[in-house]
């Protein structure tokens, strides 16, 4: 590991965002990566002792990340660890960056334990542990290689656990010395790892969980023989191979999967009684009082219910549930108290609010209220009894800091400007960090003190304005349904014409995602700027379906996909023509995933609105996607055939009159190269005419320089050519 010896307080951001204007953007300037205004300080996390703040940071501008230090009684940050120039990942580490969409290189996850001086910070990089010690110098657990997941103890920094082999292994940090917990892994079957279900769909990535007093640890069996395996060609390599996944498709058979107990030496192993076997873990965690919690979510995500198990004799009783005849969302808001009380969020009133479960027996009771949603639970202060959330209650498209009364319910804005909120808030609830920006200005990250407001800048002395880099920040609109449900949207308007432009709709519209904020990364969508200049007017909608609106805006696309996604599309293009300067008989889309399902949608349901697509890895028939999201939302073929039927692109080929470009990596382990595939086929069978670019060496998120500007350059080339 290398470090710079030095200590700073980033006041020469300035210079290496300025070096950067954009009024004449490029194919080649909007594939550079990182972004102006995007190099923020991430994962930023307390000391256990409050005093200091960690996060991880690009100091030199590029996408390699360092381990930096904040002192709250100095102010000044100091750079604890930089990147292992030889770090690589190995394949199932960047298997595990796919499931978390990580981007960045260098050291991209730490762990801090222990507290005061002697705190002690874990640091995993190439598979390789390291360890730093207060003020020590950063040391390499030694004999430790290809560790999975490492996690110091909970007090105990002296020893961690991790995975290796698809078995859990504890290593002391200082020797290295390490023993074996679980045993019986073996082709398909491993200990310890979250199945690709829980990391891909259900938010989950850890499979193991040390209790707190440190005598236990839970861990997952994952057994996935039975699944079918999908093969994937690296034919970029000098010597082609295969990578095989076992991928459960829709209504197939899913991981079987087992929670055991055992102790940290190892030794006989008690699995707890799941029910059902065709279930998911969705989330596992010790209570303060070293009883297992569980939650456990029904295939057709119907039915949610946290479990307290003892881990002596197996026995548990439900803590609570809850149902929905639409679909549960899973969320990580779910705080086991010293008092035996339970602090949790559930959108069990329409909307995700925080409600607190009795253990005195007196149930469940809903503290927030609104048609808003909280969106995170930051952390709860048991001595004012205060909550501490992200919320939308303004706004949906603003995030906000808020403290809640957990008795009254009563909320009290703590973050000030407007715009997108992330807070993180200390051990002892004495200060917390806000890292605000907005479409106007770019993030800055800041030490907050909750009693008297007063604030110290850690990153982001000096802001940046879309006027700054040459750009023009999206106009925000807002569009109304017949019965009167707002849809809210941004347009990038190119400079004052006199006659009818084209237009481009910039497109997601699945489940669980929202595209339209007061956030910067708005403004620096380089690809719709890019477009704006070359005279095209760029529109983002968020439609029906999509996230932090409640669960009925969420649940209209219910067993039926491409339906009123599709619909408000349209009846956002339709606004545009009645209050824009756009020509309708040149109107484009385009999107990645879910967004190139919806472009492909968009042209073939609504040929007469959509001219011209360009389709990024698109799913085109759900049967061909994953069990955890499809099911949750279109449940099975069996249950809901013509649903399926309605929603697969590939019987609706024959309306293709506009003119389609398709872009797809062969790597693509999530939306497999196969729906592209089967899409051409079936455009060649009606002798319909189609663009292709392959990405040999691209997987579900684009990468690379020269993969992400050959999406860029060809995607633009395609508009100009065609609208």
């Amino acid at each position: 590991m290398t470090i710079r010896d030095r200590t700073v307080k980033f006041r020469g951001e300035r210079k290496y965002l300025m070096t950067k204007r954009f009024e004449h953007l490029t194919p080649e300037i909007a594939a550079t990566l990182p972004i102006p205004g995007t190099v923020v300080p991430q994962q930023i996390r307390f000391a256990p002792d409050s005093q200091a703040v960690f996060y991880l940071l690009s100091d030199g501008g590029g996408m390699a990340l360092s381990l930096w230090r904040y002192d709250l009684t100095t102010k000044l940050s100091t750079p604890v660890a930089g990147p292992q120039t030889n770090a690589g990942w190995s394949p199932e580490e960047e298997l595990r960056r796919e499931r978390t969409r990580m981007v960045w290189e260098g050291i991209t996850s730490y762990q801090v334990g222990g507290r005061g001086p002697d705190a002690t910070v874990l640091i995993p990089q190439g598979g390789k542990l390291f360890i730093k010690r207060g003020s020590k110098p950063v040391t390499e657990v030694p004999g430790i290689r290809d560790a999975m997941d490492p996690a110091l103890f909970p007090h105990n920094t002296s020893r961690l656990a991790y995975v290796f082999e698809d078995e859990v292994w504890i290593a002391d940090t200082v020797t290295g010395a390490a023993h074996r917990v679980t045993e019986g892994a073996m082709p398909g079957v491993s200990h310890g790892l979250a199945e690709y279900a829980a990391q891909e769909e259900l938010g989950r990535t850890d499979g193991y969980w040390v209790s707190p007093d440190e005598q236990h640890i839970a861990f997952e069996e994952a057994d996935v023989r039975h699944i079918p395996e999908y093969p994937i060609v690296h034919w970029e390599a000098e010597q082609a191979f295969v990578e095989t996944h076992h991928y459960p498709l829709v209504g197939q058979p899913n991981a079987k999967v087992r929670l055991g107990v055992t102790t940290i030496e190892g030794g006989a192993v008690r699995w707890l009684d799941l029910g059902a076997d065709d279930l998911y873990l969705a989330r596992v965690a010790w209570t303060p009082h070293n009883q297992l919690a569980v939650m456990i979510l029904t295939r057709d995500h119907h039915h949610l219910e946290w479990r307290l198990y003892d881990i002596h004799n197996g026995t548990f009783r439900v803590l609570f549930a809850e149902d929905s005849p639409l679909w549960v969302n899973v969320g990580d808001d779910t705080r086991f108290l010293d008092s035996g009380d339970v602090l949790t969020s559930s959108e069990a009133s329409g909307y995700r609010h925080l409600w607190w479960y009795s253990e005195d027996g007196s149930g469940l009771r809903q503290i927030t209220r609104g048609d808003f949603e909280i969106q995170r639970l930051l952390g709860y202060d048991a001595e004012r009894r205060m909550a501490y959330v992200t919320a939308t209650k303004e706004t949906p498209i603003e995030v906000h800091v808020y403290q809640v009364h957990v008795d009254t319910g009563e909320m009290v804005r703590l973050s000030v400007e407007p715009g997108i909120h992330h807070a993180v808030m200390a051990p002892d609830f004495e200060h917390w960090v806000d890292q605000s920006g907005s479409s106007s200005l770019s993030p800055e990250t800041r030490l907050v003190s909750l009693a008297s407001g007063e604030s110290q800048v850690i990153h982001g002395h000096e802001r940046l304005s879309p006027e700054d880099l040459g750009l023009a920040a999206p106009e925000f609109v807002t569009l109304t349904l017949d019965d009167g449900t707002p849809l809210y949207g941004a347009i990038y308007a190119p400079d004052a014409r006199s006659e009818k432009v084209p237009a481009i709709v910039a497109v997601y519209g699945g489940t669980h995602a929202q595209t339209v904020l007061n956030a910067w990364g708005l403004t620096v969508d380089l690809q719709a700027q890019l477009l704006r200049q070359k005279g095209y007017l760029v529109f983002k909608l968020d439609n029906r379906g999509s996230y932090h609106r409640g669960k009925e805006f969420e649940g209209a696309l219910h067993r039926h996909f491409a339906t009123v996604e599709v619909q408000d599309q349209v009846r956002g293009v339709r606004w545009l023509v009645d209050n824009r300067q756009v020509d309708p008989d040149r109107v484009g889309i385009y999107g990645w995933s879910y967004g190139g399902y919806m472009t492909l949608m968009a042209l073939l349901k609504a040929p007469e609105v959509f001219k011209v697509g360009v389709a990024g890895a698109p799913v085109t028939d759900f049967r061909l996607y994953d069990t955890a999201y499809t099911e949750r939302y279109m449940e099975t073929a069996d249950t809901n055939l013509a649903g399926y039927v309605e929603g697969s692109v590939l019987p609706l080929v024959d309306r293709l009159s506009g003119d389609l470009l398709i872009i797809h990596g062969l790597l693509d382990e999530n939306v497999h190269f196969r729906n592209t595939v089967l899409l051409m086929d079936a455009l060649n069978r009606v002798q319909k005419d189609y663009d292709l670019v392959v990405l040999p060496y691209s997987r579900h998120a684009v990468r690379g320089y020269h993969n992400l500007l050959t999406v860029i350059r060809r995607r633009t080339q395609f508009f100009e050519e065609n609208l």
